[in-house]
């Protein structure tokens, strides 16, 4: 009788660690390239302000399951950032660097579904060390690297994490082409892989994570542009450090949406993205809206 009892409660355990146990993902959060997404940035200095807004009330399984989450996941961050560019004659490219400060409820791509996102706080800081664009008649070549700084608040116990709690990398290609003379049709892909490290507290390796975006569009004018945008995000090889399930040792996410942007000749840029997330795999299914400000000094 003692050994059922104890067998019991080893299941009801088991089951609960497994059934809130979820893949670690990294800090890349899909949606940052859109339309003309190896456009580069401007020479000289630039200030970028962005507006990111996630909310999600349902959690897809591996089988297509769907379920709604006790309390929706709602990310509003405000991410702050200067980049400075110039011309690198040798190779006929231009060349960017810049730093990224985030300020967020909660950190991006969270894990625990139990969230409070009660205040306002910095997350992790992203550095671009390095972005090289080719510009040529008829496409343009973006190729990149970057890494974030485990700089914001991290507490394994806690449900409104800022940060993630462990350093990643990145690294990109991605090109847009031309399909006219005027350049008035544009079609862009863009890859991103992420590294990540072990996370502090917990000894997790979150595996490694493929983005691609991609986006088709129309200028109008020299100035407005609009299209179609999508993404796909997709873990890369198994989390290391605690073991999970086989079934939930991996995840993705698409989605599906439309980009406005507005460039002036006078160096300001206002772009807004909206997607809609769909065929998600250990994942939330949610929505997202990006305000884009942008000013070339």
């Amino acid at each position: 009788m003692i050994k059922l009892k104890v067998l019991i409660i080893l299941v009801l355990c088991l089951g609960s660690i497994q059934g809130n146990a979820q893949a670690v993902s990294g800090h890349y959060g899909p949606g940052l390239f859109g339309l003309r997404s190896a456009h580069g940035f401007p020479m000289d200095w630039s200030y970028v302000n962005v507006t990111h807004i996630y909310y999600a009330a349902e959690m897809k399984d591996n089988v297509g399951n769907i379920s709604t989450l006790s309390k929706p996941i709602n990310v509003i961050a405000n991410i702050s950032g200067g980049i400075w560019g110039t011309k690198i004659d040798k190779i006929k490219a231009n060349y960017n660097a810049a730093v990224i400060l985030p300020f967020t409820n909660l950190a991006p791509n969270p894990e625990t579904l139990e969230l409070n996102p009660d205040n306002i706080g910095l997350g992790d800081i992203k550095v671009i060390p390095l972005m090289l664009t080719w510009n040529f008649k008829q496409f343009a070549l973006n190729t990149r690297y970057a890494f974030w700084a485990p700089t914001g608040s991290f507490d394994m116990n806690s449900k409104s994490n800022k940060g993630k709690g462990f350093w990643s990398h990145n690294i990109g290609l991605g090109g847009t082409v031309y399909l006219d003379a005027k350049k008035s049709w544009n079609v862009s892909l863009m890859n991103t892989f992420e590294f990540n490290g072990k996370q502090k507290g917990t000894q997790i390796t979150p595996a490694s994570t493929h983005v691609m975006e991609y986006g088709v569009g129309r200028t109008f004018d020299e100035v407005f542009n609009m299209g179609i945008i999508g993404y796909r995000t997709k873990q890369i090889g198994s989390q290391k450090g605690v073991t999970l399930p086989e079934e939930l040792n991996s995840y993705e996410v698409s989605a599906l949406g439309m980009e406005f942007n507005y460039r002036t000749k006078s160096n300001w840029a206002f772009i807004t993205r909206w997607y809609l997330e769909y065929n998600g795999v250990n994942r939330p299914e949610g929505s997202a809206i990006r305000f884009i400000f942008l000013k070339n000094f």
